[in-house]
């Protein structure tokens, strides 16, 4: 687990161990009340016995405000504890984790240089040879992102993005596979591909759009 889990993790523990506190705390309250009622409706004449009661209300009555003062104080930390937490979640489930982050920007250069390459080989811009190695490269590159599913640490809708992302790159990737002798020269599947490529950014651009990827940082590199 990455540190953001392991802090979220132990935030959600010190939370139930500080709400777990309050209740306990609060019987305490409670019970301390009880006793110091009963005391009080006892009739006692005898006055050692009315001492060692009064004595014994003191305690209770100093037992109850220690209890309520913890209970204040588990009370406040459930609070710092449960909202610390909850903003990590959110934070979490808002922000890509390390792989993520690494797959979108690895599918963002990959998607580039295929369409470089395939551009290239369209012109005859460069040996076939060459040229069809390359392709080749990329589209393994591609087609393995059919292993890449976003993490689960992902809102729901981030994790539909992601994945319809990685699913078009790793779909292209096969399909560029079967296709890499078929380039060269060839304006008909080049500008098939090229239409594919405009479309995976589209959803590329959804997730930059949704996680605040800055395009531009990317497109300078």
């Amino acid at each position: 687990m990455s540190i953001i889990d392991w802090i979220l993790v132990i935030g959600i523990a010190l939370t139930i161990v500080a709400l777990l506190g309050s209740a306990y705390f609060l019987v305490q309250i409670l019970g301390a009340q009880q006793q110091i009622e009963r005391l009080k409706n006892r009739r006692i004449k005898n006055k050692k016995k009315k001492r060692v009661v009064a004595s014994k209300s003191q305690q209770l009555i100093k037992k109850r405000k220690r209890s309520l003062l913890l209970c204040l104080i588990s009370l406040l930390l459930t609070g710092i504890f449960g909202g610390t937490s909850k903003y990590i979640s959110h934070y979490q489930a808002m922000n890509l984790t390390t792989d993520d982050s690494e797959s979108v920007v690895k599918g963002y250069y990959l998607l580039d240089d295929f369409e470089e390459q395939i551009t290239i080989a369209k012109e005859k811009g460069d040996s076939e040879e060459k040229l069809q190695k390359n392709i080749r490269y990329l589209a393994t590159a591609m087609a393995s992102y059919g292993t890449k599913t976003a993490s689960t640490t992902n809102s729901k809708e981030g994790q539909l993005i992601l994945n319809r992302y990685y699913n078009a790159i790793k779909q292209i990737g096969m399909n560029a596979s079967t296709q890499t002798k078929n380039f060269y020269g060839n304006t008909q599947v080049v500008d098939s591909f090229i239409e594919d490529i405009k479309r995976i950014q589209t959803y590329e651009k959804a997730a930059f759009s949704y996680y605040k990827v800055d395009e531009s940082n990317l497109s300078q590199e």
